[in-house]
């Protein structure tokens, strides 16, 4: 009996040892978070010493769970495993959801008027849906309840008051902006007679006052009032009266924001137009300021979709579009230059006089001003095209010199509020100088180079051309899980952009892992320098495929690496990531790039089997005597693209950006709005591969 005890002693003692060590473990908890198939998880590397107990309790999960979330790990866990611990979240009584399925027509925009959330709120639980959403997506929408303490599912009752107010009924799936739509009112007049409406959402079968606008209708002297019908279009209205688009905008607000409702009131300016269809209707115009409301009125679809006329062809409406790109004639000028003025052509398009009558004129310019007169050739034979589809155009061009004062100089000094388009500037400061002056005049504004979306940030009239990284990472992250078995190698310079890059980078590519690679992948980060070649080298693993990402723009840095890469490229299977802008490094040599299949992501691919490609070269060399780069082919893309838009939609072309597919030489456009109150950004993008039989190709372009 001794001997039992003193095993049972024995045993109860190890386990406890064990225990007491396993808790006295420093673990050091992960900051790196991901999102697994819509489950939020933290991933954390095991350290040497580390067991699944301690790590248990360091993140206060039980081991029953670690276990099941992470089918490959058992109790003998390896140094440098990664394990998933699934973060559990306390649950939020005012937060509900409802799924969406994507079907054709949807967008953000429209989602967000349907559901009465902000753009915001659908990326922020819908990170993807920021590249685009696709037909069958399922997507997390937020519902925010917060009913009163007192009486939270209580449909309150309302006794009718005419004089003010009539009393309306709620019906399935309506929003507070849709009712205000529909009863011409706003969204605020309605909250201030139902405050209960700023705390919790509509409900259904609950009657709710709105304010009864017959008063304001009959007195108000400057406007008539319109009564939406079906079908109707901003563009048909202002047809109807005579009245320009921006006009109608100005006097309905709201209108901005959103598109037409059936059944509205919008006021209307009076004119002699106006003045005449009114008084051959004044009968029923009388009987509209008479209007009665159902209480029960049904509406059908309280989802608002944008309303996007095409124009009748024997319409034809001449649109102003602005250039802003920095010529630099005032330096051409000081260096005895050619190109030193702008003159107008017959059509009354100004241009650039010696760039058309000189040719090759970028061999006799400052040099900075060579790839924006490449852009503004490739935009005048766009304009040329447009002429010859019948497209009417006042062109403007303004030489921004690269200097704000200069600029603001401009804007003061003519008076461009009525201008429907600007391209350009290209640079940050002057950038936002004229976004600003766009912003306050509504015109539309592009941002044909800069990858930086604060341009967008808060401007809802702006487009950035030009996909940023994150967008860049999203794209890689989906296309790196293709590979089975991977070898991660991040090389990197230290720089404190590039560290954020690899972090966002590092946690889009955990986001997309499964359990069927999870155990398989390897990740190294190597902070190089040219002493620690033997430390690269030491990364690199024979008999699988070795991914670096170089996620630099430094040309003397980039330039190091794949100079040493490619000499590890006939020992390894190496294939690299890099950044758009090495396509314009002039001392990498190019069979680097192919030696160690260097993948690039670029806004841009040229196809020149393409018979449209063919023509433009073909049109470029005759008029320029020169051959077209990539900066002519994104002039004429651009100046396309937008000039057609507006054609085709009218002054507020971005709320039908969607709809507008134009076949372009080298550049692919999907643009989404960036931010509620944002502007567009564009998602679309190219991976192109070098290939070791020295060819460059297109192996994805997203969204697919």
């Amino acid at each position: 009996m001794k001997r039992i005890i003193a095993i049972y002693i024995f045993v109860f003692t190890i386990i406890f040892t064990f225990q007491l060590t396993a808790q006295q473990i420093d673990i050091k908890r992960s900051n790196n978070k991901v999102s697994l198939n819509g489950t939020p998880f933290y991933i954390h590397v095991v350290r040497k010493g580390e067991t699944l107990y301690a790590i248990s309790k360091a993140y206060n999960v039980p081991v029953d769970s670690i276990k099941k979330d992470n089918l490959h790990v058992d109790d003998a866990l390896k140094v440098n495993q990664f394990v998933k611990i699934r973060i559990i979240k306390k649950p939020d009584s005012s937060q509900e959801f409802v799924y969406h399925n994507v079907t054709k027509g949807d967008t953000p925009y429209n989602l967000s008027i349907k559901y009465s959330v902000s753009i915001t709120d659908i990326y922020k639980y819908n990170p993807d849906a920021k590249l685009g959403i696709k037909l069958g997506e399922v997507l997390k929408i937020p519902v925010i309840i917060e009913y009163p303490h007192d009486q939270p599912n209580k449909i309150q009752k309302i006794e009718p008051k005419s004089d003010d107010f009539i009393i309306y009924k709620v019906q399935k799936k309506e929003t507070i902006f849709g009712i205000a739509a529909k009863h011409g009112v706003t969204e605020e007049k309605i909250k201030e007679l139902n405050p209960e409406l700023n705390s919790r959402p509509l409900q259904k079968g609950e009657e709710i006052r709105i304010p009864f606008l017959k008063d304001e209708i009959s007195t108000n002297s400057d406007y008539y009032y319109h009564k939406v019908l079906k079908q109707e279009t901003i563009y048909g209205i202002c047809k109807l009266y005579n009245i320009k688009e921006k006009k109608l905008y100005k006097i309905n607000d709201d209108l901005k924001k959103r598109m037409l409702q059936v059944g509205e009131l919008i006021r209307i300016p009076k004119n002699e137009f106006s003045d005449s269809i009114f008084s051959q209707k004044s009968s029923d115009y009388a009987n509209e300021k008479k209007i009665k409301y159902d209480a029960d009125v049904i509406l059908k679809d309280s989802l608002l979709i944008q309303s996007c006329p095409i124009k009748q062809i024997d319409t034809i409406t001449t649109y102003k579009v602005a250039f802003f790109l920095p010529f630099y004639l005032n330096i051409n000028d000081t260096l005895g230059k050619y190109i030193d003025k702008l003159v107008r052509d017959e059509d009354g398009v100004e241009i650039l006089e010696t760039t058309l009558r000189t040719g090759r004129i970028k061999d006799k310019v400052y040099i900075k001003s060579k790839i924006f007169i490449e852009f503004y050739q490739g935009a005048l034979l766009a304009l040329q095209n447009l002429k010859e589809k019948g497209v009417s155009l006042e062109i403007r061009i303004f030489d921004t010199q690269d200097d704000t004062i200069h600029i603001k100089q401009i804007l003061r000094g003519q008076d461009l509020s009525n201008f429907d388009l600007f391209i350009g500037p290209v640079y940050g400061d002057i950038l936002h100088v004229v976004g600003n002056y766009a912003l306050k005049n509504q015109i539309n504004i592009v941002s044909p180079l800069s990858m930086k979306n604060d341009f967008i940030n808060h401007n809802s009239y702006a487009f950035q051309v030009s996909p940023p990284l994150e967008v860049q990472m999203q794209h890689a992250s989906d296309f790196l899980n293709n590979f089975d078995t991977k070898n991660y190698i991040v090389i990197h310079d230290g720089n404190n952009l590039n560290q954020q890059y690899i972090s966002q980078f590092k946690q889009q590519l955990y986001a997309q892992m499964n359990e069927d690679n999870y155990n398989q992948i390897r990740y190294n980060e190597v902070f190089y320098f040219d002493a620690r070649d033997s430390v690269l080298k030491s990364v690199f693993s024979p008999g699988m495929q070795n991914i670096v990402i170089v996620p630099s723009s430094d040309q003397a840095f980039v330039t190091d690496v794949i100079g040493k890469l490619n000499g590890y490229s006939f020992e390894y299977d190496i294939t690299i990531f890099g950044q758009p802008r090495w396509l314009r490094f002039e001392n990498i040599e190019l069979n680097n790039f192919h030696n160690t299949n260097t993948h690039i992501f670029s806004n841009s691919y040229i196809d020149y089997s393409n018979p449209s490609v063919i023509e433009f070269v073909e049109r470029y060399r005759l008029n320029f005597k020169d051959e077209p780069d990539k900066f002519a082919f994104q002039g004429y893309d651009i100046t396309k693209y937008f000039c057609l838009a507006l054609n085709k939609y009218g002054h507020n072309f971005r709320n039908c950006i969607h709809l507008n597919k134009v076949e372009l030489l080298q550049t692919n456009f999907n643009f989404v709005p960036f931010t509620d109150g944002g502007g567009y950004q564009n998602t679309a993008i190219y991976l192109l591969e070098f290939t070791k039989d020295y060819k460059l190709r297109k192996v994805a372009q997203f969204p697919n």
